[in-house]
């Protein structure tokens, strides 16, 4: 930790304390000791046995400066405070603004936490009428997030990284993953925080390609026989399906795009063309097969209706979908590339 009492219980960063005066925990209480090296940035440190649920220890260099040049920044937005102490829910965020009377909890996260931790730390500052901005380290700015962790910092449409060594901000947004591909979005760096873009992700990825993947799935026996054989029930083939299928992009899935829209397809099918069906009917069928909370999955649902709309297959009437026309079926696989390539 970089913050202790001194012996005028007053707040005390690392790199200002002296080394032979007499310093606390703000959390537990106890005597903290000071340390300072040649390499390492000054911190406080419990001493050996000393129980603290407040503060952690083995804090990372990367953490510990991110942690210095974000209050440094921060300031021009509010009066900042290190690692305060909130003792109403026994949390302490690595930097603490008040703005008039809002305040603001700024987590650096550069260690790898857990869905529950995040939970609970969220639902603390949310007790308190904190609002809370969770910024992500180089650690997970260098590594190959998986959808699944994005999704678990997902705020405000985007993640924010903040990179010490460099002293700027990175955001990415506008996630997107087609199947057999990897994740793609929209990065941009800053010099500040809360700082926008005007660009926009283009979405660009060859249908045939996924076309002969799930085709190439079909042949390896990789594909639910629950699927194929409800499909052959129904005198239909999956390689026969609307192009539609093949053009999904939604980001945090637990299941392909392509079972994704298919199911899309024979809900509207039962439903009936010129027919009107509740939004939320729809929705609730949908949201099972996104991660993330109910925000995330409302938002990627919206998506969907819109490119169902933009395709002229429903019309969206206040809380309600009109089926305009349902997708066409090929009627063999030649015929469907051959309407692909035509497109």
């Amino acid at each position: 930790m970089i913050i202790a009492f001194d012996d005028k219980k007053q707040y005390i960063c690392a790199n200002r304390a002296i080394k032979s005066q007499n310093y606390c925990c703000p959390g537990c209480q106890e005597q903290v000791i000071l340390k300072v090296g040649d390499v390492n940035q000054p911190h406080f440190a419990h001493y050996s046995g000393t129980v603290c649920a407040t503060f952690t220890e083995n804090e990372t260099a990367q953490h510990l400066s991110g942690k210095l040049q974000l209050a440094e920044q921060f300031k021009k937005y509010g009066h900042v405070q290190i690692e305060a102490v909130l003792p109403e829910i026994n949390q302490r965020p690595d930097i603490l603004i008040t703005l008039k009377e809002r305040k603001v909890a700024v987590e650096y996260q550069c260690s790898p936490i857990s869905q529950k931790r995040l939970d609970e730390r969220n639902a603390g500052y949310s007790s308190q009428n904190i609002q809370v901005i969770w910024i992500l380290g180089q650690n997970y700015f260098e590594k190959s997030m998986t959808q699944k962790s994005i999704i678990k910092f997902w705020a405000q449409k985007k993640l924010t990284f903040y990179l010490p060594d460099k002293e700027r901000f990175v955001y990415r947004k506008d996630f997107w993953k087609c199947d057999f591909e990897r994740i793609h979005y929209l990065e941009w760096m800053s010099h500040s925080l809360f700082e926008g873009t005007t660009k926009t992700q283009g979405i660009n990825f060859k249908i045939e390609k996924q076309i002969y993947k799930l085709q190439n799935l079909l042949i390896q026996k990789r594909v639910d026989e629950k699927i194929v054989r409800y499909l052959y029930n129904k005198e239909r083939l999956l390689l026969h399906a609307p192009l539609w299928m093949h053009e999904g992009h939604t980001f945090g899935l637990t299941i392909p795009n392509w079972h994704f829209r298919l199911l899309i397809m024979l809900l509207l099918e039962r439903v009936g063309q010129e027919n009107m069906v509740k939004k939320d009917d729809i929705s609730n069928k949908l949201t099972k097969y996104l991660m993330g909370d109910d925000n995330f999955k409302h938002y990627q649902i919206a998506l969907i209706f819109n490119d169902l709309e933009k395709n002229h297959y429903i019309l969206q009437q206040g809380q309600h979908l009109l089926v305009r026309r349902l997708p066409n079926w090929h009627t063999s696989l030649s015929q469907k590339l051959c309407k692909m390539r035509d497109k």
